[in-house]
């Protein structure tokens, strides 16, 4: 039985997903598989992504991949929300430690019933307030600004549930909506040491994101609401972090 279900995102019969199930075999896991979405018409098509908003925030659109990440990562929220326990969801270039089965069960523990989403890789790596120890060596942390990621993570179907609440209409990256706290109330942590690397041989899938010239005016606003967005997720971060008993 593994510690916990697992949630592989990724296209069926692809290299990729090959190589990700010989890798979790070899640590005695396997994984349910959630297909991957890729497009092929206009972004536009897509009902849940708020194109308006978007550009009229930044500019310029989501690639075909990013929308394409977010809307595998909702069908893998639904699948948490449909269950009972906590699940690691992974994209399917996720690598984990090899000592991370011994690991993933207490973790899985630690944040049942809860609105916590624990990354167990992050792009970013602030300084961070311990949450919780585990017996088995590992940390829960409170990083003190956002991370940023969406390779690998574990929540509960509480969490899943508010994350596909908020993300019925959709503008941001999935990594960057995962870190929108104040969107969804989900509280998002991190793991030292790290249970996952991120392998993707050199080549993204999100494909190539390309932004028209925009005027002097455009870019000033831009700016400015992206200092509000920085400082409304700084208040609520602020505010939740009171009631954690951070160490």
């Amino acid at each position: 039985m593994p510690p916990c279900p697992i949630i592989a995102i990724s296209r069926p019969g692809s290299r990729r997903l090959e190589l990700l199930k010989n890798h979790l075999t070899g640590l005695g896991l396997h994984a349910i598989v959630v297909p991957g979405v890729y497009l092929e018409g206009p972004v536009e098509a897509i009902k849940e992504y708020d194109q308006a908003l978007r550009k009229s925030t930044l500019g310029y659109d989501l690639t075909k991949g990013e929308i394409g990440c977010f809307l595998g990562h909702k069908s893998a929220w639904a699948l948490v929300a449909a269950g009972e326990k906590p699940c690691l969801i992974i994209e399917d270039d996720a690598r984990l430690r090899y000592d991370s089965p011994k690991h993933l069960e207490e973790l899985a523990s630690a944040i049942a019933g809860t609105k916590i989403v624990v990354r167990l890789f992050s792009q970013r790596h602030p300084r961070s307030r311990i949450w919780r120890r585990l017996s088995s060596g590992l940390d829960i942390v409170r990083p003190l600004s956002a991370g940023h990621s969406a390779v690998g993570y574990m929540l509960d179907p509480t969490s899943a549930k508010a994350l596909l609440i908020s993300s019925k209409s959709f503008w941001q990256t999935v990594d960057d909506q995962i870190d929108d706290e104040p969107a969804h109330s989900c509280v998002i942590m991190h793991t030292i040491p790290e249970l996952i690397s991120h392998d993707d041989e050199g080549s993204s899938l999100i494909g190539e994101r390309r932004k028209p010239l925009v005027s002097l005016l455009f870019r000033i606003r831009r700016e400015w609401l992206r200092v509000l967005r920085k400082i409304r997720l700084s208040l609520h971060r602020s505010k939740v972090d009171r009631t954690l008993n951070l160490q």
